[in-house]
């Protein structure tokens, strides 16, 4: 349980709506679009997931969606974001300048009701995603969902072809959490090309109500390099 349960703290996201699924990856797909110094970590896997943020103190509710590569590094297991689409631009702006998230801005909807929680997301009129959770049980001691080491490239210090990678990690207080029977469809498109990536069905499905208070650290650890930009251009950029 995290140590600011039940203590007074200032929320930068508060009460964060999040539905998550688990897929596998393909590994030579994962592996080519990986910055130099990860690598896949175990089992090809990454998280995928459409987030409501109802509350923000720097801008207005906003959506947001990413997938999530579970990577290994010589600073330690984590995760590294190659794909994420809001519908805000001063998230997006945030984000990607300070943060290394690659953000686009996408189309959104979600909904809540009758223990289920359904959620699309969709660019230049194509649907990307569409996710469904039916809930389970709620989950008594959950596992991290942003407390975890991220490796992102680019952000403070990025000139195109010069993409610094920093380690950083959120502090989050979870308020409740749930597993739950996921149906996760991802769809092709050439300028947001996640489903090429994708290896199979959902191993597991989640539903996070939580609130992220800040950070506890940002460290420079590497350097991208250039090829690493041209395999990534489209998820990035396009």
């Amino acid at each position: 349980m995290p140590r600011w349960k039940g203590e007074k703290y200032y929320a930068l996201w508060e009460n964060a709506r999040i539905i998550t699924a688990d897929v596998p990856l393909d590994r030579e797909a994962a592996k080519k679009i990986l910055p130099l110094g990860m690598r896949l970590s175990g089992t090809p896997r990454a998280t995928l997931f459409i987030a409501d943020y109802t509350k923000t103190v720097f801008t207005i509710p906003y959506r947001e969606a990413a997938l999530l590569i579970h990577v290994a590094t010589p600073f330690g297991r984590g995760v590294h974001c190659p794909w994420m689409l809001v519908d805000d631009d001063t998230a997006l702006i945030y984000g990607r300048e300070l943060l290394g998230y690659p953000k686009k801005m996408g189309s959104f909807a979600f909904h809540e009701g009758d223990g289920k929680i359904t959620a699309t997301v969709a660019r230049h009129g194509i649907n990307l995603i569409s996710m469904e959770i039916t809930l389970g049980e709620k989950e008594a001691d959950p596992s991290p969902m942003f407390d975890v080491k991220t490796f992102n490239a680019g952000g403070l210090g990025q000139f195109f072809y010069f993409n610094p990678i920093r380690m950083f990690r959120a502090r989050e207080v979870i308020h409740e959490s749930h597993s739950g029977k996921i149906t996760l469809h991802v769809f092709h498109s050439a300028n947001d090309p996640i489903a090429e990536l994708i290896a199979g069905d959902p191993v597991n499905g989640r539903y996070v109500i939580m609130d992220i208070i800040g950070g506890r650290y940002m460290l420079p650890v590497g350097i991208a390099g250039p090829l690493w930009l041209k395999k990534v251009f489209s998820l990035r950029f396009e």
